[in-house]
């Protein structure tokens, strides 16, 4: 079986499929499968993150331009026929402090377009990070309170477990500088939204970038309507480069499973 993201393999499916031994996920994220089930059936679950790293990093990079030069304001205002030059002061990535919490693939990626545009680099993970990495992009591996504390630009790149589900909470967002701000590419359960809305309207921080929702699409509207909001429909992975590649890798992996029994 290979599926994308939307097609859920429930404890259900998986209890009625006898025949089934791969699933293969064309994308970065398992949660929409359980894993857990399917091991106990000795059903193997791939997935192919390599596929879409490039276009979630350039996306998180994206994002974070819009909220430094407003330009979703920009955009809006101009078609509607206003010339709110003087009310756009933006800020420039440049010699600002990224931190990027969850250093995998995507993560790391992020990190060296962020040292590309000289920003400085501040890490969290729950493991330790390659000094290669940490060398190549002049970054430093911290605890996520300093992380927090210290950033400008906090980015989310970490997959949704239990450990991680509302890691982002009241007290995280707290830490924050109330100039920082938030982008979440990763998965929307991770932040806690009405600690993310309360954050939001008592100006904690100066804004928020989300690609992921804790619903899809999102039913509840008040967050996504602030003003210091910045919201796309989950399209990180949504090029033509990322969707060749992972149903591609997604087909060989397959494939090589079969074949070699790996």
């Amino acid at each position: 079986m290979i599926v994308r993201d939307r097609t859920k393999i429930t404890y259900e499916i998986l209890d009625k499929a006898s025949k089934l031994k791969i699933i293969v996920r064309a994308g970065s994220g398992l949660d929409n499968i359980d894993v857990e089930h399917a091991l106990k059936k000795d059903i193997k679950v791939f997935n192919t993150p390599d596929a879409v790293s490039d276009s979630v990093a350039e996306l998180t990079i994206g994002l974070m331009i819009m909220l430094s030069r407003k330009l979703y304001q920009a955009v809006d205002s101009l078609k509607k026929g206003l010339w709110l030059k003087n009310n756009l002061m933006g800020f420039e990535l440049s010699g600002k402090t990224v931190g990027i919490i969850g250093v995998g693939r995507i993560g790391s990626r992020v990190a060296k377009i962020a040292k590309a545009l000289n920003m400085k680099i501040l890490l969290y993970d729950i493991v330790k990070v390659s000094e290669d990495l940490v060398r190549e992009v002049g970054g430093v591996q911290v605890d996520l309170e300093t992380l927090l504390r210290e950033s400008d630009y906090v980015t989310l790149h970490v997959p949704l477990t239990p450990e991680t589900e509302k890691m982002i909470g009241e007290r995280e967002l707290k830490i924050m500088k109330k100039t920082a701000f938030l982008i979440n590419t990763a998965r929307g359960k991770i932040v806690d939204s009405e600690a993310l809305y309360k954050a939001l309207i008592e100006r904690w921080i100066a804004g928020v970038a989300l690609d992921v929702y804790e619903v899809e699409p999102p039913l509840n509207l008040k967050l996504l309507q602030l003003d210091n909001v910045v919201c796309t429909p989950h399209i990180g992975a949504q090029t033509i480069e990322a969707r060749r590649k992972a149903s591609i890798l997604a087909v060989k992996t397959l494939l090589e499973n079969l074949l070699t029994g790996r």
